[in-house]
């Protein structure tokens, strides 16, 4: 193919441990698809990221808000960043940008970006269908490809004229092909998940609440509690807030601080206590009945309520179409309300199994399509300057 042995310069930008694990998984799909192709990636993102060969100008895996009150703390960071990446993209005029995730920041780049006239793709979108839907304008004047990992999305982005593809789910691609041979059973020892969290200011603020739900569970059950740490989370962290917590309360829990993948964890488990996110598709592929937890800062949620265009937060439930799990936000999210549900999971057997039939049927609606895999096959095509790839 004429061309094939050119350098393409690509500008990728990935923002939290998530993010830059999608990016780093795109980027390895390109170079398995296109193994001719000679590609230099630069821009922002994690470790991920540089073993897969990116030039990384900043380390942004650290740098995670869960809101604008706490963004404030970064700001300095994030403009520092932003300057570096747009004086970059002007010197070196990259053939593509990807933007993987990370809104906040990558849609007012993508807007600076324009005015170089660099073809931009948007990988992970953010969830303008839930929260300020007014960036939806944003994405259709900056953005020439948006790469949807939920099939809902391409509905929604067609009705607001904005040029959007469905190219399968990274959780749903990973977790699939796995064999779960032994399913637990409500059986003793009940083993209950608890996910705080994957970000410092959030796991300050959910482990002890989590902690606090395992406590009211097991002053009415013998159950086993087991944290899944993510892989950037420090386990001392984890260690020390509960050393805190048991000093406060006095109560010693029958808990450990899993080492293992979160969805090996997960497949160990009963039932899952998981802060929004990820992991509630995890539970949901898994078929691990679970409750979402989320709590912001006061200020933040007050800032951000009106924005919303929703009542769900959980993936699973958006992926479903219709509530299949309780959702315990902000002033619902105590100790009585996601303890007894998570008692009724453990002690009605028809409950459990009525919710992990729910669970089945709505991973099922995220389709077989390898989400890295197709993701890379479009941005091939892009770096091809049009060429089909089939």
């Amino acid at each position: 193919m004429p061309g094939m042995s050119a350098e393409r310069s690509i500008l990728i930008v990935a923002g939290e441990a998530s993010g830059e694990q999608h990016a780093a998984g795109l980027m390895e799909g390109v170079k398995c698809l296109f193994p001719n192709l000679t590609l230099h990636w630069f821009g922002a993102g994690g470790p991920r990221m540089g073993q897969q060969g990116a030039e990384l100008l900043g380390d942004v895996s650290q740098l995670g808000a869960i809101g604008p009150w706490d963004a404030l703390a970064h700001l300095g960071d994030y403009l520092a960043l932003y300057r570096r990446l747009v004086h970059e993209a002007e010197r070196r005029r990259p053939n593509l940008v990807v933007l993987v995730d990370f809104p906040e920041f990558n849609l007012r780049l993508a807007r600076r970006l324009r005015e170089q006239g660099v073809p931009t793709v948007y990988f992970i979108s953010p969830q303008v269908w839930a929260w300020r839907m007014g960036r939806v304008n944003q994405i259709r004047k900056y953005v020439d490809l948006m790469m949807v990992i939920f099939p809902f999305e391409v509905d929604f982005y067609q009705r607001h004229g904005v040029n959007a593809v469905y190219v399968g789910n990274p959780t749903y691609s990973s977790l699939r092909h796995r064999l779960i041979t032994t399913r637990r059973e409500l059986d003793e020892p009940k083993r209950v998940a608890l996910f705080p969290g994957s970000r410092n200011k959030e796991i300050k603020r959910l482990f002890p609440l989590l902690l606090d739900c395992a406590r009211y569970v097991s002053n009415r059950a013998a159950v086993e509690f087991r944290v899944a740490k993510a892989p950037s989370v420090r386990r001392d962290q984890l260690e020390c807030i509960y050393t805190s917590w048991t000093a406060k309360t006095g109560v010693k829990l029958p808990l450990t601080i899993g080492e293992e993948e979160s969805a090996a964890l997960l497949a160990s488990c009963d039932c899952a206590i998981i802060k929004s996110g990820t992991s509630t598709l995890e539970a949901m592929v898994l078929e691990v009945p679970f409750a979402m937890v989320y709590r912001m800062a006061r200020p933040s949620w007050y800032a951000v309520k009106p924005f919303a265009r929703t009542n769900t937060y959980c993936l699973a439930n958006l992926v479903a179409g219709t509530r299949i799990v309780p959702e315990f936000v902000q002033d619902q999210a105590t100790a009585a309300n996601i303890g007894g549900y998570i008692l009724r999971l453990l002690t009605d057997r028809a409950e459990h199994s009525r919710i992990r039939e729910c669970l089945r049927q709505a991973a099922s609606r995220l389709g077989e399509l390898d989400a890295y895999d197709e993701a890379a096959r479009r941005v091939g095509a892009l770096l091809l300057e049009g060429s089909t790839v089939r």
